[in-house]
């Protein structure tokens, strides 16, 4: 009976909702990154691969400052996401990073097979935020993402503020030269 019922509950489980990561800082996410950069969405454009077995998003991204890497101020950037919706099918990468026309982002870019995508998928692709006291602040968006060691999720989405996210990014830059 035991067996019964373990068989009957494998057959009727539901669908993860969410990817487990291994948290990174912002220290291994800088060493691991080809590119690091700020700039703001300007375009998203969905397409099935050419066997038409997913769907990924090409995000264009205008470049306004560079803290690693070949990108220009004024240059536009491709990242590459998994997922997206083509002619109403749509499909969902639970981790995969969201982004937003005209929202102003601070990325960790690797290239993969000729793409750039975000460094730890959604990790890697951070929304900078003014507040009301003229402040920018930046943070991932974890909502759809497990991680492996407990406190990741609660240091990942704190916001913190850009000045002092450049500043670690230019002295982990200049560790790594």
């Amino acid at each position: 009976m035991k067996q019964l019922f373990v068989a009957a509950a494998i057959c009727v489980a539901t669908a993860a909702h969410a990817t487990v990561l291994v948290p990174l800082d912002t220290q291994a996410m800088t060493a691991r990154a080809d590119r690091v950069l700020l700039g703001t969405v300007e375009s998203l454009a969905a397409h099935w691969t050419d066997d038409r077995q997913a769907i990924y998003t090409d995000v264009t991204v205008r470049v306004s400052r560079a803290y690693k890497g070949s990108a220009k101020p004024g240059e536009r950037v491709v990242v590459r996401r998994e997922g997206g919706v083509v002619g109403g099918v749509g499909m969902k990468v639970f981790g995969a990073a969201h982004f937003v026309a005209g929202e102003e982002v601070l990325l960790f870019l690797e290239n993969r097979g000729g793409s750039a995508y975000t460094v730890g998928m959604t990790q890697g692709k951070l929304a900078v935020v003014t507040g009301a006291d003229g402040i920018k602040r930046v943070a991932a968006n974890v909502a759809d993402v497990a991680f492996t060691r407990p406190d990741a999720r609660i240091l990942a989405s704190q916001p913190r503020r850009l000045d002092d996210l450049e500043r670690d990014l230019a002295r982990f830059v200049r560790g790594a030269q």
